[in-house]
């Protein structure tokens, strides 16, 4: 099954299973979707701008990737109180106060002028937006059975790719109006681009149903249907021996082994994107140009992530799909590295994002196999916190090998490395059959 097979879903032709969780998409996944385009928007939009803003700043690669990693440890200090948060006050109310929260952070970026004022509204930025990803992960454990959540993933994570598709191009014509009212471009940059996010939350306010019970749109046979589902895949998980053994996250070997690739794909992957435009630069790009291609990198990661999704589904082991797109992540990095430059050097990123996009959307179907119920709150939060550790050590190692050796090859030469190993550490796990 597709995700939402329209022409079924209109005649009416779908089995009782299948609509409902149509009809829970159709409600749900767009609209945080489009929350999630913007969040990933108004964290990675400091890419852009340091097309120029580290000019007029002054900062050094090394100092720039410092900053812009330095979201990880707000993140890392807010995300599991953020996610506690989300289950005392709902996800309708709780998602909306983080978006308004990030928006705010982020139009502050606009006025920073010291490497030190950077790192402090990053940190804040961090804080403020921790919990939202995570909470989608929990909110959507509560509407989707294990078996349609890769794909599930796979349409919410589209616009990660997106976000590179529409962001290059608008970055171009952001940074091109400098000097307009007193502001540089880049300024202008991070004003704009939060707007949407802050227009956005009014709507998941009012309209983010909190539970299956709580809405009008599903018949009692289908909450009935998804509660028993979810309830017996919850069973499922607790008799297995591991859990057994114990039932606190902190204390499963799986759970550390996923948070530690985490931390590694979030290296490789985030350090990547974030200097994305400025690697693209490099190769002799204009400003607009390397919008372009920043676009062009997008849509080719972009047209590949559906597949990752179905194949996480139909996958006897869904690690050998993260270990897949981890490997060519790899690929991708260290072919990047090479002194081809050119076209031949947006080819190979453009393989190494296709593989960080497979990576996000089939890496987030294991957790689940080892975690439920209240602990999966926990055990996800913890998966993430620990990650997005990487988000400052994959931007801070390439800006600082950068810095030594005035070339990007050493760096995602190193990224690539890091990549093989999450893969390598994936394949050894010995993860428990995920439910169908």
């Amino acid at each position: 099954m597709a995700v939402v097979d329209v022409q079924r879903f209109r005649a009416g032709q779908m089995s009782l299973p299948d609509r409902t969780v149509a009809q829970a998409w159709w409600r749900i996944v767009p609209l945080l979707a489009l929350a999630l385009l913007f969040n990933y928007l108004d964290k990675v939009n400091i890419g852009f701008a340091a097309l120029t803003m580290n000019r007029d700043l002054g900062l050094t690669r090394g100092q720039f990737g410092a900053g812009a990693g330095f979201f990880a440890f707000g993140y890392a200090l807010a995300a599991i109180p953020s996610t506690v948060m989300l289950h005392r006050l709902g996800a309708r109310r709780w998602l909306s106060y983080i978006m308004v929260a990030w928006a705010v952070c982020s139009a502050a970026t606009a006025w920073v002028e010291s490497v030190w004022q950077l790192l402090l509204v990053r940190f804040l930025l961090g804080a403020a937006e921790a919990g939202f990803t995570p909470g989608c992960l929990i909110y959507f454990s509560c509407w989707f059975p294990a078996r349609y959540r890769g794909r599930i993933l796979g349409s919410f994570l589209l616009v990660y790719p997106l976000v590179l598709l529409v962001g290059g191009p608008a970055a171009g014509g952001l940074l091109s109006i400098d000097g307009w009212l007193g502001l540089h471009g880049w300024q202008w940059l991070f004003v704009v681009e939060a707007i949407p996010s802050m227009a956005l939350a009014g709507v998941v306010y009012w309209f983010l149903p909190d539970a299956p019970d709580k809405v009008s749109w599903l018949t009692a046979p289908q909450v009935e249907w998804l509660r028993a589902q979810l309830a017996s895949e919850s069973s499922a998980v607790l008799k297995r021996p591991a859990f057994a053994q114990s039932r606190s996250p902190w204390r499963q070997r799986a759970v550390w082994t996923l948070a530690i690739a985490n931390i590694a794909l979030s290296t490789a992957g985030v350090g990547l994107v974030i200097f994305l435009p400025l690697i693209l630069q490099s190769l002799g790009f204009s400003l607009a140009g390397a919008g372009w291609m920043v676009a062009v990198v997008g849509l080719a990661a972009g047209l590949c992530l559906p597949l990752w999704g179905a194949w996480s589904d139909r996958a006897r082991r869904r690690k050998h799909v993260v270990a897949g797109a981890c490997l060519l992540l790899s690929a991708g990095l260290l072919a990047s590295a090479l002194p081809v430059g050119g076209y031949w050097t947006v080819a190979a990123l453009c393989a190494a994002m296709v593989g960080f996009n497979g990576c996000l959307v089939s890496f987030w179907t294991l957790p689940y196999s080892v975690v439920t119920g209240a602990s999966a709150a926990v055990g996800i939060a913890m998966i993430n916190v620990l990650g997005n550790l990487g988000t400052f050590t994959g931007p801070y190692a390439l800006g600082w090998l950068s810095d030594q050796t005035q070339s990007f090859a050493t760096g995602l030469t190193c990224l690539g490395a890091v990549s093989a190993v999450a893969a390598v550490l994936l394949l050894a796990e010995r993860f428990h059959d995920e439910p169908k």
